[in-house]
């Protein structure tokens, strides 16, 4: 799905479904006998417009239809969106996603409708900022306009998908933002009830000289490599320092920077040097450790403890989660007043 930088995801068509009563009169003498026809090509023809639409209509509020392909790009952009991180959906949470995908499209339309009766407006000004918005998110015009095309999308719908979010974000920001006041002691309470997710783990920060050394090499190859590791390892043992060493002849990238690797946790090297560096203390070296890279020294210059981010630091943070978290709240009240009186056919499956 085409996004912009303000989580647009939306593609709103405002078309209206208007059926006309057709009046079907037969002609003749009351007395004589009538020929057996078929259905009146007038209501066939109506019959086939609705079904037409329904087929592509993934609900109808109101009069207005959510497209199909609006609702079934939502579910794929959020399927993959999970599947990047590794989840699949099973089929009871497949049937789950579609019920919330179609209910929260409704839901939206809803509040659009609602804002537009109360005369509120979207400036066209405010439309092309995020419009290009969108486009910056591609290298250029051409790759931008063949990405509509591969996803059936127009500008126009862009257009009319930004301006309804647009208006539906001002509408519950100005409806609901001044009601909502966090307060100190609300962010204390949901920092200390969920410290797993202000806690720094333990950190390291070590430099290393690396001589290359393929896992499949030759013997002869290997065992040159192991020789001249050892013999750096006999010059650091000798009092030379480590970073001019490691400038002069490690082999890895980080050479430019005395063999710097900066700070790192747990999980982001590769495990035998993970062992390796995370036992040392500051400011020793390691023996010589292989890896798949070839034959390293290491040297701990930095170890940091686990801790827990300071509240001062997260505070912005946590305020503006339970501010997002009150006017969901609050919306989803208020939608639950005006729902109930609303048109609503559901056609997705």
């Amino acid at each position: 799905m085409i996004t912009s930088k303000i989580n647009r995801g939306l593609v709103f068509a405002l078309l209206f479904l208007l059926i006309l009563p057709l009046a079907i009169f037969a002609g003749g003498k009351k007395d004589e006998p009538k020929e057996p026809v078929n259905e009146p090509v007038s209501a066939s023809a109506e019959r086939e417009s609705i079904n037409d639409i329904t087929a592509e209509a993934a609900a109808i509020v109101n009069g207005t239809i959510i497209p199909l392909k609006t609702y079934n790009g939502q579910i794929q952009a959020i399927i993959q969106q999970y599947a990047s991180q590794g989840v699949n959906f099973q089929d009871a949470q497949m049937a789950d996603l579609k019920i919330k995908v179609l209910e929260n499209l409704i839901d939206q339309e809803l509040l659009y409708q609602d804002a537009k009766s109360k005369g509120l407006t979207i400036a066209d000004s405010a439309i092309d900022t995020q419009i290009d918005a969108v486009k910056g998110q591609f290298p250029d015009e051409a790759t931008y306009k063949s990405e509509l095309a591969k996803q059936g999308m127009t500008e126009e719908e862009i257009r009319k998908d930004i301006g309804k979010t647009l208006l539906v974000e001002d509408y519950i920001t100005s409806k609901y933002g001044p009601t909502i006041k966090i307060e100190d002691a609300e962010v204390l309470k949901f920092y200390q009830e969920n410290s797993q997710y202000f806690s720094k783990p333990e950190q390291v920060r070590a430099s290393h000289i690396l001589i290359k050394v393929e896992p499949d090499a030759e013997d002869s190859v290997k065992k040159d490599a192991l020789n001249r590791i050892n013999a750096i390892k006999d010059r650091i043992a000798s009092g030379e320092e480590f970073s001019d060493l490691a400038r002069e002849l490690s082999e890895g990238p980080s050479n430019v920077n005395g063999g710097d690797l900066g700070a790192f946790g747990r999980g982001q090297m590769v495990k035998s040097f993970e062992d390796a560096v995370f036992s040392l203390n500051v400011g020793n070296v390691s023996d010589i450790v292989e890896t798949q890279f070839g034959y390293h020294i290491i040297k701990l210059t930095a170890k940091e403890a686990p801790s827990n981010v300071p509240i001062e630091e997260v505070k912005a943070q946590i305020v503006d989660h339970l501010t997002q978290v009150k006017m969901a709240e609050l919306i989803t009240n208020y939608i639950g007043t005006i729902k109930p009186g609303a048109s609503i056919e559901r056609f997705a499956k």
